[in-house]
């Protein structure tokens, strides 16, 4: 732990595993299968909505076109869904005990424009990450430009490289770019087995 100075945060598939859309389901399956193949399948809707290149408004009426469903219910069960998104609790324990041991934190997510005005205020996780990197902000990926939104987060928090920062991320691909830039990873997979290695690179993690 000592040789750790700061710690990113991945937000989806770490932070939180829910799904938009996801109340669709039962009544518009086809509705459900159409976002799953084209906002975030083959046509990357979604990577172009977390570069910030549509907002949510735009996307839903992207897919209210496409398989005739009101625009108006999309509107309200993204709103409504990103609302009720349940992020790990004992996740952000750890970052908080993080913080007691002078380790800074941040939350480093490819994510959209919902994520700024709903998911951080609903969830209040600027208590939690003083700072808060989303790629719609920047129109970056992480993957794209050799990882510029981790050198974005590195150069606000004012480390000069990486060598001493921990990168929190269940994706193989940032894992492996953050590596190059000289820092640390944890690739996260399941609950149990971070929480065993959280014990011992805090000891006083319970």
């Amino acid at each position: 732990m000592s040789q750790i100075s700061a710690v990113f945060f991945d937000f989806d598939g770490v932070l939180c595993t829910d799904r938009f859309f996801a109340a669709l389901k039962p009544d518009y399956p086809q509705v459900q299968e159409w976002i799953s193949q084209h906002v975030f399948g083959g046509e990357k809707y979604g990577d172009r909505w977390m570069r910030g290149e549509f907002t949510y408004r735009q996307i839903n009426r992207i897919i209210a076109g496409a398989t005739g469903i009101s625009n108006d219910l999309l509107d309200k069960v993204l709103i409504a869904g990103v609302g009720r998104m349940k992020v790990n609790a004992a996740l952000i324990q750890f970052a908080e005990k993080l913080k007691q041991n002078d380790i800074k934190v941040a939350l480093v997510t490819n994510n959209m424009d919902v994520f700024n005005e709903i998911t951080i205020p609903v969830k209040q996780l600027d208590r939690t990450f003083p700072l808060i990197v989303n790629s719609c902000d920047f129109k970056l990926l992480k993957q794209d430009e050799n990882g510029r939104l981790f050198d974005i987060a590195r150069e606000k928090l004012s480390f000069a490289t990486f060598k001493d920062i921990l990168l929190i991320d269940d994706s193989v691909t940032y894992c492996e770019i953050f590596k190059e830039k000289g820092g640390k990873i944890y690739q996260y997979s399941n609950q149990a087995d971070f929480f065993q290695w959280a014990k011992d690179f805090v000891p006083s993690f319970k």
